[in-house]
C-alpha cells in the first residue's frame, strides 16, 4: 500500500510540474524564477521569449542560473556564460498571480511540499523550507474574512449608535419654556439609527480592507517560498 501511494505521489508530482512549466526553459535571478524560452545568450545579455508572448532582455550579470529543456544546448551555453550555472532541468513551480485566492495559495503550498519531498535532497535547507511551507499552509487555514467581519461590524455598529445618539441629543430642538422631551427622544432615535448604519458600513469596509491586506501579504510570502523551493529543487542533491 505504501509503495502504491508513493508511486501515485511521484506520478502526480510529475504531471503537476509538467503542467506548470509547459516544457519551458527556466531563468533564475536574485528576484525571479522565469519560465521562458532562452533565445540567445552571450557575455552581456540573455534574450528570453516569454510564454505569454513578447521578448525580454536580461543583463547576464543579474542571472544566477539557467535550466534548459534541451540538453544539447547546455554545454554550448555554459561555455558562453561563464559564472552562470547552466543545467538541463526545468521542473519548477510558478509564482501566484496578484489576484490569487487563499485556496490557490494553499494548493501551491501542497505542491511545494510534494516537490521538496521528491527532490532527492534531505539536507538542512530542504528541511527548513518544509517547515516554512507547512507553517504558511497552517496560517492560510485561518485566512478568512469572517472573524474580522464578526468583530468590526458589531463594534462599528455599537460605536455608531453611541455617537449618533449623542449627536442627535445635542441637536435636539428645545422649547422656549424648557425641555422638549418628544423632540429630544425623536432626534436621539434618528441619530442612533443613522449612526448604527454608518458604523456598520465603516466596520465592514475596515474588515474588507484588512482582509485584502492579509491576502496580499500571504501571497507575497507564498511567492517568496516558491522562488526558494525552485532553487532548492533545481540544485543537485
Amino acid at each position: 500500500m505504501t509503495t502504491a501511494v508513493s508511486r501515485l505521489s511521484v506520478l502526480g508530482l510529475a504531471v503537476l510540474l509538467a503542467a506548470a512549466t509547459a516544457a519551458a526553459d527556466v531563468v533564475i535571478t536574485a528576484d525571479e524564477v522565469i519560465p521562458c524560452s532562452v533565445v540567445l545568450a552571450d557575455t552581456d545579455f540573455v534574450r528570453l521569449k516569454l510564454p505569454q508572448g513578447g521578448i525580454r532582455m536580461l543583463c547576464a550579470r543579474g542571472v544566477s542560473e539557467i535550466h534548459l529543456t534541451d540538453s544539447s544546448r547546455v554545454a554550448e551555453m555554459g561555455a558562453r556564460l561563464r559564472g552562470i550555472k547552466v543545467t538541463w532541468h526545468a521542473d519548477v513551480l510558478g509564482t501566484l498571480a496578484r489576484n490569487a485566492s487563499p485556496a490557490e495559495m494553499a494548493a501551491r503550498c501542497r505542491e511545494m511540499d510534494a516537490a521538496l519531498d521528491e527532490c532527492g535532497r534531505k539536507d538542512d535547507t530542504v528541511a527548513g523550507l518544509l517547515r516554512e511551507v507547512n507553517r504558511e499552509a497552517e496560517a492560510l487555514q485561518g485566512l478568512l474574512p469572517r472573524p474580522a467581519m464578526a468583530i468590526c461590524v458589531p463594534c462599528g455598529c455599537l460605536l455608531g449608535m453611541a455617537v449618533g445618539t449623542f449627536v442627535g441629543a445635542a441637536v435636539a430642538p428645545t422649547e422656549v419654556a424648557g425641555f422638549d422631551a418628544d423632540g429630544f427622544f425623536r432626534s436621539s432615535g434618528i441619530g442612533c439609527g443613522a449612526g448604527a448604519v454608518l458604523g456598520a458600513g465603516t466596520g465592514m469596509a475596515i474588515s474588507t480592507g484588512y482582509g485584502a491586506y492579509q491576502v496580499a501579504r500571504h501571497r507575497d510570502r507564498v511567492n517568496d517560498l516558491v522562488r526558494r523551493v525552485n532553487r532548492a529543487v533545481a540544485s543537485q542533491p
